[in-house]
């Protein structure tokens, strides 16, 4: 893509779960359940130095396309393994402007050696210090830095992010016909919302069958 040809990216990872499920302490005498997020052909098992280092140039060349006074919304969550909190501190290597809270209310996770984790955090990244991102608190249908949405329900996806996140973003941080960018389209949910509410928009995506999905949403739209 182009450089600077974009008003908006709202997007969410992988989180490389399967790695630490995979080298989970299993004679740990606390009884845990992993749960292993499977994306078809893509393996999320990468290690952690090589999950940083992708995560690191994706972002590079988020804030590479990315409009000077626009905004980036990166999807994220510590990662809780063996009694400790792995956190995506990567993103402090980047200008960033907020840190939103996800709460989702809820959580699949039941290691019984924590509290439930029912937040994910929502990374507001902006392209370069100097920059001031657009952005109107107004149109925010939730206007604190804790946004208490539940998960998406009926969604073919094994890991969606509901449309309530999509909408606050888009209807705060841009303007009709803007150019939204999704890279990680997986369900295809920023596509349905910024195209119901008059957003232009790009994504991509690799796996053949969430293109199916996105085939499937098509039709049910007409």
């Amino acid at each position: 893509m182009l450089d600077c040809s974009v008003d908006l990216i709202i997007t969410s990872p992988p989180y490389n779960k399967w790695f630490w499920s995979r080298n989970r302490n299993i004679n740990n005498w606390f009884k845990t359940k992993s749960r292993k997020i499977t994306y078809w052909d893509f393996d999320d098992n990468l290690t952690p130095e090589e999950y940083e280092k992708q995560q690191n140039e994706f972002l590079k060349e988020c804030c590479r396309v990315i409009k000077p006074t626009w905004s980036i919304f990166y999807n994220h969550i510590d990662i809780l393994y063996k009694h400790t909190t792995i956190h995506p501190k990567y993103v402090y290597n980047f200008p960033l402007k907020q840190i939103i809270i996800w709460n989702r209310k809820n959580t699949p996770k039941l290691d019984k050696s924590y509290f439930f984790p029912i937040t994910e955090y929502l990374f507001w990244i902006k392209k370069d210090l100097k920059s001031i991102p657009f952005f109107d608190r107004k149109k925010a249908k939730f206007q604190k830095n804790v946004w208490e949405i539940s998960p998406a329900k009926n969604n073919n996806h094994p890991a969606p992010y509901p449309k309530d996140i999509v909408e606050n973003i888009i209807l705060s941080c841009s303007n009709e016909w803007d150019i939204v960018l999704d890279p990680f389209a997986w369900s295809w949910t920023t596509w349905i919302v910024a195209k119901n509410i008059n957003r232009n928009y790009i994504l991509i995506e690799r796996e053949k069958e969430y293109i199916d999905i996105i085939k499937n949403r098509l039709w049910e739209t007409l």
